[in-house]
C-alpha cells in the first residue's frame, strides 16, 4: 500500500508544481500531533461509522433519488426540480446561508490546509482579517499545524467534507461519513465541531440538506464567484480577471441589494496570490468578515466563537433561487466573461473532472504524508 501511496503523492507533487508559479511555502510537519482516531486515507469516499447512522434514524430524511454521476458531475433527469438541487437549478432553502448582509462580505477559501496555506495565513494575520476556511478532512489529517494555527488565530474553520465529491451523488451512508468523519478530524486537533460545510461544487438538494440537518450542520453557498478555481483548469483563463470580479463587485457595493459570501480556493500558489491582492479591494467597499459573524450564527457546536452582534441575514436566506453573482461578464477586459453564475450545472464554479482529479492528487499527497508521520 505505501508504495502506491508515494508513487500516488510524487504524481500529486508534480501536479501542483505545475500549477504553481513559485514553490510551495514550507509545510508544518505533523510530528507534534498524534491522531487518536484512525482515519480513512485521504481523497477516499470513506465509511460512516454505525454509532453515526444512528444520529439520523429517526430523522426526516428527503426520500430524493441518488443522482447519477457523468463525468463532469450529477446528470440532470428531465426540467422538474422537486427537490430544490442547487446544481441544476440554483435553488436554495431558507436555511441555506448565502449572502451577508447589505454592506458585509463573508471572505472564505476552500480544500486547505496545503502547503500553500501559510502564505495566505501570513497576510490575513498581518492585515487582522478573519476568515471563513473550509476544509477538507483529509488535508485536516495532513496538516494538523496548520489547522491549529489557523483557529487560534481565531479563524472560523468550517467543512468542506472529506472527499470532496459530488454529495448528490453519494448514498445517506457516504453524505454521514463524508461529513463526520471531517468534523471528528477538526474537533480533535481543535476541540470544536464546526456548524458550518460547504457542498462541494455548491452540490445540494434536499436529501442533503436533510442529512446534514440532522447531524446538526448548516450549509453555506456564495453568491460570487472569483473564478480562480479555473487557473487550474482553462489555460485561457486571464488571472486578471479575478482583480477584474473583485474590482466590478467594490464598485457595485452602494447599489446592490445584499452583500457578499464568495468562493476563494488556498489550493494553488496562484489561488492564493489572486487572494491576497483582492482582499484589499472589497475590505475598502464592505465590512470584511468570517460567514458566522455576518449572518450571527455560533461557529461551533459548542457554542461562542466568532459570532457577533452583526445584524440577522436572515434576508440572505430567504429567496428560493441563489441570486446570480455579479461578476459582470463584459463590462470590462479585466472581469472574467464567465459571468460565474451561480446558478447552472454548465457554469457551476469548481466543476470539470480535471479539477476533481487535481483535488484527489494533492489529498493523496497530503494523506501519505500525514500516515508516514503518525
Amino acid at each position: 500500500m505505501l508504495p502506491k501511496l508515494f508513487l500516488l503523492a510524487a504524481t500529486a507533487l508534480l501536479s501542483v508544481n505545475a500549477q504553481s508559479s513559485a514553490p510551495a511555502a514550507a509545510a508544518p510537519s505533523g510530528a507534534a500531533f498524534t491522531f487518536k482516531e484512525t482515519y480513512p486515507s485521504g481523497g477516499s469516499k470513506p465509511t460512516p461509522k454505525p454509532e453515526w447512522m444512528e444520529l439520523i434514524k429517526n430523522a426526516n430524511i428527503t426520500n430524493a433519488p441518488v443522482v447519477k454521476a457523468g463525468p463532469d458531475g450529477p446528470t440532470q433527469s428531465g426540467n422538474a426540480d422537486p427537490y430544490c438541487d442547487w446544481t441544476f437549478t440554483g435553488c436554495t432553502r431558507p436555511d441555506d446561508i448565502v449572502a451577508c448582509p447589505k454592506g458585509q462580505w463573508g471572505i472564505t477559501y476552500d480544500d486547505g490546509p496545503t502547503a500553500f496555506s501559510p502564505k495566505l495565513y501570513d497576510f490575513l494575520d498581518k492585515t487582522q482579517q478573519k476568515s471563513t476556511l473550509f476544509m477538507i478532512g483529509g488535508q485536516v489529517v495532513a496538516f494538523p499545524d496548520l489547522v491549529t494555527r489557523a483557529y487560534k488565530s481565531n479563524h472560523e474553520i468550517a467543512m468542506h467534507t472529506w472527499s470532496h465529491s459530488y454529495l448528490t451523488t453519494e448514498t445517506n451512508e457516504q453524505i454521514v461519513a463524508e461529513l463526520m468523519w471531517t468534523a471528528t478530524a477538526i474537533k480533535e486537533v481543535t476541540g470544536v465541531t464546526p456548524r458550518f460545510y460547504r457542498p462541494p461544487y455548491g452540490d445540494i438538494d434536499d436529501r442533503v440538506r436533510s442529512i446534514g440537518h440532522a447531524l446538526g450542520f448548516i450549509p453555506v453557498i456564495w453568491n460570487h464567484d472569483t473564478d480562480d478555481w479555473r487557473v487550474a483548469e482553462d489555460k485561457t483563463f486571464n488571472e486578471k480577471w479575478i482583480d477584474g470580479n473583485a474590482t466590478q463587485w467594490a464598485k457595485d457595493a452602494a447599489t446592490a441589494e445584499t452583500g457578499g459570501i464568495s468562493l476563494e480556493h488556498d489550493l494553488y500558489q496562484k489561488t492564493v496570490d489572486a487572494a491576497i491582492r483582492i482582499l484589499p479591494t472589497l475590505q475598502k467597499a464592505y465590512k470584511v468578515t468570517t460567514v458566522g459573524q455576518c449572518v450571527n450564527q455560533p461557529s461551533y457546536k459548542e457554542g461562542g466563537a466568532n459570532a457577533t452582534s452583526s445584524a440577522s441575514a436572515s434576508a440572505s436566506a430567504s429567496a428560493s433561487v441563489a441570486p446570480k453573482s455579479s461578476s459582470a461578464a463584459g463590462a470590462s477586459g479585466s472581469v472574467s466573461p464567465a459571468g460565474a453564475s451561480s446558478s447552472s450545472a454548465a457554469q457551476n464554479t469548481e466543476s470539470g473532472a480535471s479539477r476533481t482529479a487535481i483535488s484527489s492528487a494533492v489529498l493523496v499527497l497530503g494523506a501519505s504524508v500525514a500516515y508516514m508521520l503518525i
